[in-house]
């Protein structure tokens, strides 16, 4: 009779221990997690940013999705989340989700 008893109490000790375990694995993981899936939707979300450009007068202006706007000029400025500026000749522009390009 003795043993049974102490089994079931070893037996609820382990069980007790495995469900700790499990939580804190769970409790120091899902950070990890968490930073996966936020860093997998800003990449899918800068896939498609890009920036569109516009003419007023002589000066150049570079328009990003975000609703941010600035004049392109002859040294690296950002705009949005992209890089552009313009050399004379053409518009140099780099953002998250592209190579690095111009355009005449």
């Amino acid at each position: 009779m003795r043993s049974r008893g102490q089994s079931s109490v070893f037996l609820a000790v382990i069980m007790a221990l495995a469900i700790i375990a499990i939580i804190a694995i769970i409790a120091i993981s899902w950070p990890m997690i968490k930073s996966n899936f936020d860093k997998n939707y800003w990449s899918g979300s800068m896939g498609t940013y890009n920036l569109n450009f516009g003419a007023s007068g002589n000066e150049i202006y570079a328009y990003a999705q975000n609703g941010v706007s600035a004049k392109v000029k002859s040294t690296p400025e950002a705009v949005g989340y992209c890089i552009t500026y313009n050399d004379g000749n053409n518009i140099y522009y780099s953002c998250p989700s592209n190579l690095p390009s111009h355009q005449s």
